[in-house]
C-alpha cells in the first residue's frame, strides 16, 4: 500500500502534547492520529521549541526528520522531492498566514489534490482570512480548519436529528473559557460555537452565554415546536425529546425523552480517517472547507464574542 505523506508544523498541545496526556482518550494529537493510521507516513515535523523537539525525539524514536522551523522543513521537502499530501499547521494563530503562504510558494502550482489542515481559528480577523483565500486560487489545495465538531459522532447526530424537533424556536449555548486558556483570546474557545451555529443554520435563534468559571461548561440546548435536543458534557451526551400529551396535566403537552446517546468521541481521529478516504476515493466530500472557516470568523464576531 502506498502511504500518504504528511508533515506537521508545530509540536505544542494539539500538535503533540495531548497525545502524551494519560488522561485523554487517545489518539488526541495530530502526531498520534497520523502514527496510529496505517494510511499515513509522517515524513517531517518542525517546532521552534527545542524542548518540544527533544520531547518528540524521546517519545517517537526519531521516526522522521525534525526541524527548527517550518521553512527548514519545506526546504528539505523540496530538496528531497517529497510532495506531502497533507500539511498540518498546529502553530499559533498569528503564524498561519505565513506558513500557508510559504507552502504555496514552495510547491507552486500543484497538480494533485492536497490538504492543508490548519488549527483553528484560520486567522484572528476576517481581513487576513480573506488574504488566505486569495492565496489558494489553485483548487488542488483543500484548506480545512480543525473545527473538530464536524467529525464528532455526537455533533453530527445533533445535526441529523434537528429536523425531528420541528421549526426551531430558540437555542442556547453555555460555555466557559477552558481553565488552560484563561489568558488566550476568546476566539480559541468560541470559534467552535460559531462554526456550529453556521452548520446548524440557527443564527436567528441562538443566544450564547460565556461564563468565567474554574471548570469546563459546554452545553447546548435547542428547542423546536415538536421537541428539544440537548448536547451536554462537552459533546459526550446527546438527548432527543419529543412533545407528547402530558400524563399529569389535562390539556398540556410535555417533553418526553426519546433517545439518549453517550460516547467519548474521537473527532480528530475521525478527521484523519476522512482524509485517508479522500485520497483513496475520488468521490469523498470533505466535511468542511475554507468558506466555512471564513463564515465562522464572521459569526464569532457577531454572535459569540463578548466585550
Amino acid at each position: 500500500m502506498i502511504k500518504i505523506p504528511v508533515v506537521v508544523f508545530g509540536l505544542g498541545r494539539i500538535g503533540m502534547l495531548y497525545g502524551l496526556d494519560e488522561k485523554r482518550t487517545q489518539p488526541a494529537s495530530h502526531i498520534e492520529c497520523i502514527l496510529n493510521n496505517s494510511n499515513f507516513d509522517l515524513v517531517g515535523v518542525s517546532d521552534l521549541s527545542k524542548n518540544y523537539r527533544q520531547k518528540f525525539l524521546k517519545n517517537y524514536n526519531e521516526i522522521c526528520n525534525v526541524f527548527d522551523s517550518h521553512l527548514e522543513l519545506l526546504q528539505f521537502l523540496k530538496k528531497s522531492k517529497i510532495n506531502p499530501k497533507i500539511f498540518v499547521i498546529a502553530t499559533p494563530d498569528k503564524t498561519h498566514f505565513k506558513i500557508i503562504n510559504d507552502i504555496v510558494q514552495t510547491f507552486g502550482r500543484i497538480t494533485e489534490k492536497s490538504i492543508i489542515f490548519c488549527e483553528k481559528p484560520l486567522t484572528n480577523d476576517l481581513e487576513s482570512a480573506k488574504k488566505v483565500q486569495k492565496l489558494l486560487i489553485n483548487s488542488n489545495y483543500n484548506l480545512i480548519v480543525n473545527h473538530t465538531r464536524r467529525w464528532s459522532i455526537i455533533w453530527n447526530l445533533c445535526n441529523s436529528e434537528i429536523r425531528k424537533i420541528g421549526n426551531i424556536e430558540h437555542a442556547i449555548f453555555n460555555f466557559s473559557t477552558s481553565p488552560e486558556n484563561t489568558s488566550i483570546d476568546q476566539m480559541r474557545d468560541g470559534i467552535h460555537i460559531a462554526d456550529l451555529i453556521n452548520w446548524y443554520g440557527i443564527k436567528d435563534n441562538i443566544h450564547v452565554n460565556r461564563f468565567h468559571l474554574p471548570y469546563l461548561v459546554y452545553d447546548f440546548h435547542i428547542w423546536g415546536d415538536k421537541g428539544k435536543i440537548d448536547v451536554l458534557n462537552n459533546g459526550q451526551t446527546f438527548s432527543l425529546y419529543k412533545k407528547n400529551k402530558s400524563n399529569r396535566f389535562t390539556g398540556f403537552y410535555e417533553l418526553v425523552l426519546q433517545r439518549k446517546t453517550k460516547t467519548r468521541d474521537l473527532p480528530l481521529k475521525n478527521a484523519y480517517s476522512e482524509f485517508a478516504n479522500f485520497f483513496k476515493k475520488n468521490n469523498i466530500k470533505l466535511s468542511t472547507n475554507l468558506s466555512d472557516a471564513l463564515e465562522s470568523i464572521k459569526t464569532f464576531k457577531s454572535h459569540v464574542y463578548k466585550k
